[in-house]
């Protein structure tokens, strides 16, 4: 496929912007307490690692042995399953008035974990793709790692300019990330790639997406034990992928619009089956009456 350079470089340019302003609010919105929160639950937490970055890798390549696909769509997939720690993960679970505290600490643990797991394991999960190490570790460190320690110091020392700023940068990487879908499809629907895109992802392609974030979203139901709102964090939190990681890796490693490709598709498809699962798990807790339940005990503290 043919890509105008400038419209390549303004793409990867809106994949950073959105990276760090996604890491940024997270950032803002920390407090010590909620960083501390998931090592008061360390079974939890050992399980949350474990279904994250053993469970959820192993469950995408049997779904790519069983229902094979080209290789820069498999490459895609495995990208997106290494990475773990979605910043948008306690937006999802305050939504479903879960357990955000502890939401929040465990993002920021599985974030720091991507950092350093994804050049390390990638090469051997991708055995026939060329990964740089270096160049994998500088991005994550540089985009992810520098503005997460910046953002969460300035919300330690100055606590009130964090509480204004996060809502806007909040904003702006919601608003970044739609940028990033407009300009890639415009590349997808304007180019040579087009058809073959649509051939290659046809309805395997698709299913494959499907399939991957159900089962995640499962792995993590399954895992969470008997507590329901353990459940529901742990089952959002393996299946919304750490998109701005996966693109980050992406961006660092490869020219292949294949790749890119299914990173989006996951990350729609992530989106949209997230919302119904959100919106699922809202109205069963209202029907039941736990949310003014937790209204109440929240407004008692």
């Amino acid at each position: 496929m043919v890509v105008n350079p400038l419209v390549s470089d303004i793409g990867n340019y809106a994949i950073w912007f959105f990276v760090i302003t996604s890491i940024a609010a997270m950032g803002l919105n920390l407090t010590v307490g909620e960083i501390l929160a998931p090592w008061k639950k360390q079974g939890l937490l050992t399980i949350s690692l474990f279904a994250n970055f053993l469970a959820v890798p192993l469950f995408a390549l049997l779904i790519l042995k069983l229902i094979p696909l080209d290789s820069g769509l498999a490459t895609g997939l495995l990208i997106v399953a290494a990475a773990a720690g979605a910043p948008s993960l306690p937006k999802a679970i305050s939504i479903v008035k879960g357990d955000v505290a502890y939401a929040v600490g465990l993002t920021m643990i599985l974030i720091l974990v991507t950092i350093l797991y994804m050049p390390l394991v990638l090469p051997f999960l991708i055995g026939d793709v060329s990964i740089d190490k270096s160049s994998t570790t500088l991005y994550l460190i540089t985009f992810m790692l520098i503005p997460l320690i910046i953002t969460m110091a300035l919300r330690a020392r100055l606590s009130e300019v964090a509480k204004v700023l996060h809502p806007v940068v909040s904003r702006t990487s919601d608003l970044s990330i739609i940028l990033v879908l407009l300009i890639y499809t415009l590349v997808l629907f304007t180019s040579d790639f087009t058809g073959k895109a649509g051939a290659v992802l046809g309805l395997q392609g698709v299913l494959v997406a499907i399939l991957f974030i159900l089962g995640s979203f499962v792995i993590g139901h399954l895992m969470g034990g008997a507590d329901w709102q353990n459940r529901e964090v742990l089952s959002f939190g393996t299946g919304f992928r750490n998109v701005s990681a996966a693109l980050v890796v992406v961006t660092a490693n490869f020219r292949d619009p294949q790749i890119m490709f299914m990173v989006l598709v996951i990350a729609i498809f992530g989106i949209i089956f997230m919302m119904i699962f959100g919106g699922v798990i809202y109205r069963k807790k209202r029907k039941e009456g736990i949310i003014p339940k937790l209204m109440m005990n929240r407004q008692e503290r």
